[in-house]
């Protein structure tokens, strides 16, 4: 490699134009200016500058390995690369040294913290060498400590903090100490605040939402046929009181960004005519009675009325169809429906009949025969609700198909009247309409005394539509909108009626299905021969309680005494938590998705998913 004289130097030194070059855009000396050059002799890799050349005289296409070590990267052929290559004399080889950052800069996820790491204060030239072998040839930078480029200054770490946007109380005193006594660990320079999430609005209810049993031992004997203790509120009484919502405070992040908490829940809540909310929060009783709260997202309090039969509920009494509760202190007889918008209590037992309530259902003797459904089964099953829901549904889809006749005539520039194409669409495609009205005209006439005013608009469309006549002649488009809206608003009174925390309790039942999205407690002889359903537990508390013959599904557990017997059908239990019996003596059992047909006698086992 021949060597630049002197001469030639200064002439090159003298051809430089000082006021053409800006100071301010040096960006510093290059890291590897040293480079580790050779002058050929008996060499095969030559490093020139900042390309690699491969001997010519290397033997003609055969290539040579090289590969280069983090900083240094290799470019060949305007292509940088990644691991070994093959190259000849023929191939162009650049090559550089990538700077490496002398500190970090690290934000949190949830960008509330930034931390600083210093690797090096300072920056230093570095060597290009290499290191062949028979094969390969590596090409990795030296450190030359004895040439600094750069120092890193408190200046350059808040130009790049500037440059990410970070702003939010930044410690410049911890970064100056660290350059100052690097300790080369992380160390904490901004902090955001998190927000403080606020607190949700809640109730504090001071009634028992179920029913009480005061138990009497006589002769050493306790007597499950208990006295029911109804709650009941005085005039003026506090029932409840609504604990406000808190609002959060806001937070910020380290980029100066409003951190907002998410909004507290608030719970809505419409007090009755029988309640007054005050100012404070406080839900007071204006007169006496059971006090009770309905609703999901709206919570609805009220005293609830009270329809009491002083005997059994039979032909004279008629079906009982109640918006509110219903006490009944004799039997429920053949044949009987009572549907409560509330709860219903009966000091008999129950023979052959169906018992709806949206709330709670109590039945001091037996069950025989009957269907009971509470809570959520209370308002699928209650005549009302299904009706008007079933109703609305129908008359929904002979709206929409009338408004397709309508458009079809107008094509055609003809008329009908809209009460003839109502006729026509019953005729052909909705026969089961008056079906419906039928049994919705019989649940009206039934209902008993409370706010049975309310339902004579809904009776009276409803009866027009089992009057040709009258369909023909006064039936319109609006008016059909507004029975829409009173069957609408009928079933959606239903469904609002729901309470919370339910349960069915009886002594025993017999050939019986009892539906419940609380609790069924059965707290006499047992089951025989009945469908039982609860979204909560089922339990026996009568230590010789049968279930025989039955199918008991638990949402939470089954608690039960003895199961199954020495003949009759078998008995089918599933839970979704655990089943616990006394003595079994066989049928099948399911926790969850896992059965099993178990018909060997045990005693006191507890059954989990672990042991089924």
């Amino acid at each position: 490699m021949n060597m630049m004289s002197e001469e030639e130097l200064t002439s090159l030194i003298k051809q430089i134009n000082l006021e053409e070059l800006d100071a301010s855009s040096w960006q510093g000396p290059s890291p590897t200016l040293d480079v580790n050059q050779d002058d050929g002799a008996g060499e095969r890799i030559h490093i020139i500058d900042k390309t690699i050349q491969v001997e010519d005289s290397f033997p003609s296409g055969q290539s040579i390995t090289i590969e280069a070590e983090a900083p240094v990267k290799l470019k060949v052929n305007g292509e940088w690369i990644e691991g070994d290559v093959n190259v000849t004399s023929t191939d162009n080889i650049q090559w550089e040294v990538e700077d490496q950052p002398l500190f970090e800069l690290s934000v949190t996820e949830d960008k509330l913290v930034t931390d600083f790491q210093l690797i090096s204060r300072e920056r230093y030239s570095a060597k290009l060498e290499k290191v062949e072998n028979d094969s390969t040839v590596l090409f990795k930078a030296v450190e030359d400590r004895d040439i600094v480029l750069e120092i890193l200054r408190l200046d350059d770490v808040m130009a790049v903090i500037e440059g990410r946007s970070i702003k939010s109380h930044v410690d410049l005193a911890a970064i100056h100490d660290e350059l100052e006594n690097p300790t080369f660990r992380k160390i904490t320079i901004a902090k955001g605040k998190k927000a403080v999430p606020g607190t949700d609005a809640r109730l504090e209810v001071y009634f028992s939402e179920q029913i009480e049993s005061h138990f009497f031992e006589i002769g050493g004997t306790v007597n499950f046929r208990n006295h029911l203790q109804i709650p009941s509120a005085k005039q003026g009484e506090v029932i409840a009181r609504k604990i406000p919502v808190i609002e959060g405070i806001p937070g910020y992040d380290v980029y100066g960004n409003i951190l907002l908490p998410d909004p507290p829940r608030d719970i809505m809540i419409i007090a009755k005519s029988t309640v007054e909310m005050t100012s404070e929060g406080e839900i007071i009783a204006l007169r006496e009675g059971r006090p009770r709260i309905t609703g999901g997202k709206i919570k609805t309090f009220e005293i609830s009325t009270s329809f009491v039969v002083s005997g059994n509920a039979d032909i004279k009494t008629g079906n009982i169809v109640f918006s509110g509760d219903v006490i009944i202190y004799g039997d429920i007889t053949e044949g009987m429906i009572v549907e409560s918008l509330g709860n219903v209590y009966v000091y008999g037992s129950v023979y052959g009949s169906t018992v709806t309530a949206t709330g709670s259902i109590y039945v001091k003797g037996n069950v025989i025969g009957s269907k009971l459904y509470s809570g959520y089964y209370g308002v699928m099953f209650n005549r009302l609700y299904q009706a008007s829901k079933t109703l609305s549904d129908l008359l929904r889809k002979m709206l929409m198909a009338s408004e397709t006749l309508n458009k079809a005539l107008e094509s055609k520039k003809q008329s009908v009247r809209f009460g003839q194409i109502l006729l026509l669409l019953i005729e052909n495609k909705f026969r089961e309409i008056p079906v419906v009205i039928k049994e919705l005209l019989i649940v009206i006439a039934n209902i008993q005394h409370f706010k049975k005013d309310e339902f004579q608009n809904l009776q009276r469309m409803s009866e027009m539509f089992i009057q040709p006549a009258l369909l023909l002649e006064n039936m319109s488009y609006n008016l059909l909108k507004g029975y829409l809206a009173y069957l609408d608003n009928t079933y959606a009174e239903v469904e609002r009626m729901q309470e919370n925390e339910v349960e069915i309790r009886i002594n025993q039942c017999h050939n019986s299905e009892l539906k419940s999205n609380g609790h069924i407690s059965i707290l006499g002889e047992g089951v025989l021969n009945s469908d039982l359903f609860s979204a909560g537990d089922i339990s026996f508390a009568y230590e010789s309680a049968v279930c025989r013959g039955s199918k008991l599904e638990s949402g939470g557990s089954i608690q039960a005494r003895i199961i199954g017997g020495q003949t009759g059908a078998d008995t089918i239990m599933k839970a979704g938590k655990q089943i616990s019996v006394t003595q079994w003596y066989g049928g099948r059992i399911c926790i969850g998705k896992r059965c099993r047909e178990i018909y060997d006698y045990t005693e006191n086992r507890v059954f989990t998913s672990a042991n089924v």
